[in-house]
């Protein structure tokens, strides 16, 4: 599900760029926050790889030359290795903020009060112990 929902994502980002920029260079900027978005929604590699490239081929395609021509000159080979390096970020971000949750969540626990403050096992702490 996550190679069609990338295909997606690329398409989307494709024609928001197209239509919201005419320079070539912010398009494939609107195109790399795509993927990498993508990459971290996605959380896996492979599927965040894929969008990349197929974002590359819509962007070398669609936004950098006129009607479809996929190039291999020495600028869509950098776009290239861009979008496939966004996408390993977006995903190494995710990854790492999914790591640090457990952390987050144990450390508003020890900011919690606790819920019987002043008490110890049961009895008031200022109660005296009549041997009872």
């Amino acid at each position: 599900m996550l190679l069609p929902a990338g295909f997606a994502c690329a398409v989307g980002g494709c024609v928001v760029a197209s239509l919201a920029f005419s320079e070539s260079t912010a398009r494939v900027v609107v195109m790399a926050v795509v993927v990498g978005m993508f990459g971290a929604w996605a959380r896996r590699y492979p599927a965040a790889l894929a969008t990349g490239v197929m974002s590359w081929c819509f962007a070398t395609g669609f936004l950098v030359h006129a009607g479809g021509e996929l190039a291999f000159g020495a600028d869509d080979l950098v776009r290239l290795g861009a979008f496939t390096a966004v996408a390993l970020m977006g995903c190494a971000l995710a990854h790492a903020r999914r790591a640090r949750r457990p952390y987050r969540r144990m450390r508003a626990d020890l900011r919690r009060t606790p819920v019987l403050v002043g008490r110890l096992h049961g009895r008031a702490e200022g109660a005296a112990n009549n041997g009872n």
